[in-house]
């Protein structure tokens, strides 16, 4: 392999269409500082430009007649202009490593051999199957795809995407509408799909019955309380006994009467017994009627109920 540093004219080198996609919508270096030259590939016919395209159509468009360039003269394969390229990106963000996935099985890379050489060199477990997940990511709305460049998302937590792969368009009208990150938005595709295997029924006719799917596209003012709303809707519908038992346990305090000042919390799935009391006394006047209620058999008996 040989590769130097030239000066080449933006009016020659031709443009190679497997690399155009690189990078994914990455944001330009701001003016003042030094960027890095362009990768170029020199072959028997032409130079393509294989790096970083959108900075030599750029010195094309403003009529700037020659732009800096690594020039690779040599080279033995196309795995290891792959290499090079994965090398010229690093550190790769997910989508470029989606996109340079794609490039090399259209450049005719065998799968076996992606994983094996390409998957570790951009730190991906070198797994055939990660070939598939990779290649889902591209296929996801564009502003989906943002959202997984913005949040810098590991493909683990990407692909909370592909529970809903066939409600993809609800999903980022719900993030957007709501104005949720990838903990909430995963926490109700998981929700709804695994409810929606339970019951054997769709996706989409799970999130209905929950109540979920239109809050995609219900104006809504204040997102902090849709969320507490969702979390209420996901618990009702997975846990509809401990929802029932949560709402008998609130009237059974209710009826009590307990001091204003008095709160009663509890473990909302009733998985530890017991309950947390605080409260707030001026005087002497209400810190006896506090401890006289709590003193009652009626309050003593929640405890028989929890």
């Amino acid at each position: 392999m040989k590769i130097t540093v030239k000066e080449l004219t933006t009016i020659g080198p031709t443009i190679h269409s497997s690399f155009s996609a690189l990078p994914f919508k990455r944001d330009k270096l701001p003016s003042g500082r030094l960027s890095k030259p362009v990768l170029a590939y020199q072959t028997h016919s032409c130079i393509k430009i294989v790096g970083d395209i959108y900075r030599f159509q750029a010195c094309q468009d403003s009529g700037q007649e020659t732009v800096a360039a690594y020039l690779i003269q040599e080279s033995e394969s196309s795995l290891e202009l792959l290499r090079l390229v994965i090398e010229y990106y690093s550190p790769m963000t997910l989508m470029d490593k989606a996109l340079l996935t794609k490039t090399a099985l259209e450049l005719g890379v065998q799968r076996p051999i992606l994983a094996e050489h390409l998957l570790s060199e951009m730190n991906l477990p070198p797994r055939e199957k990660l070939i598939d997940q990779l290649l889902f990511l591209l296929k996801l709305p564009s502003s989906l795809q943002t959202f997984i460049l913005e949040k810098d998302l590991s493909l683990k937590r990407a692909l909370i995407f592909k529970r809903a792969d066939q409600h993809l368009d609800w999903v980022e009208q719900l993030i957007s509408n709501l104005k949720i990150g990838i903990n909430m938005s995963a926490e109700i595709i998981q929700n709804i799909w695994e409810m929606s295997k339970r019951d054997g029924v769709d996706f989409k006719a799970k999130a209905e019955e929950m109540g979920l799917w239109e809050m995609a596209y219900t104006e809504i003012e204040d997102t902090r309380f849709a969320v507490i709303d969702i979390r209420a809707k996901i618990n009702a519908a997975r846990f509809p006994t401990l929802d029932k038992a949560g709402h008998d346990l609130s009237q059974r305090l209710a009826a009590i009467n307990l001091p204003s000042q008095v709160k009663v919390k509890w473990d909302p799935y009733f998985e530890q017994q017991g309950v947390d009391i605080s409260f707030h006394a001026k005087n002497d006047t209400e810190l006896d009627d506090v401890i006289e209620k709590l003193s009652s058999k009626t309050f003593k008996d929640i405890f028989t109920y929890i």
